[in-house]
């Protein structure tokens, strides 16, 4: 029950917002094109007020589909573009559409990143 309580701290405390930032309302992403460097840390920020989920977009039409009850935190390891769709699950059905933008970190990593394509709470999605 511990790593559940810590889990809920990382996802929904001050200390999960460091690093770049999308807030997801009802209308629109703010930003809707982000750019950062690799391994940067991107906290997605429902502030809809509306059940939604994110679709990262993978490479030949591969989607994987997290559901965002406050925050989540993602990083991007590939450079390249990093297209995702927000969709709303409650209240009228809507979508909206934003890209994260990765370039080449200008601090080497120490170490091998095992993540090739995207991260999300720790969790790797490889295309």
């Amino acid at each position: 029950m511990k790593g559940v309580g810590l889990l809920w701290l990382l996802l929904f405390s001050p200390l999960a917002a460091e690093g770049a930032e999308v807030v997801i309302e009802a209308g629109a992403l703010t930003p809707a094109q982000l750019t950062v460097a690799s391994d940067e840390v991107v906290v997605f920020v429902n502030r809809s007020g509306r059940l939604i989920h994110i679709d990262f977009l993978g490479r030949a039409d591969e989607h994987h589909v997290f559901q965002v009850p406050g925050r989540i935190r993602a990083t991007f390891p590939r450079v390249g573009r990093h297209p995702y769709v927000v969709h709303f699950e409650s209240g009228p059905r809507a979508e909206l559409r934003g890209v994260v933008d990765v370039q080449k970190s200008p601090v080497p990593r120490d170490g091998i990143s095992v993540c090739r394509g995207v991260s999300v709470e720790e969790i790797c999605i490889e295309p």
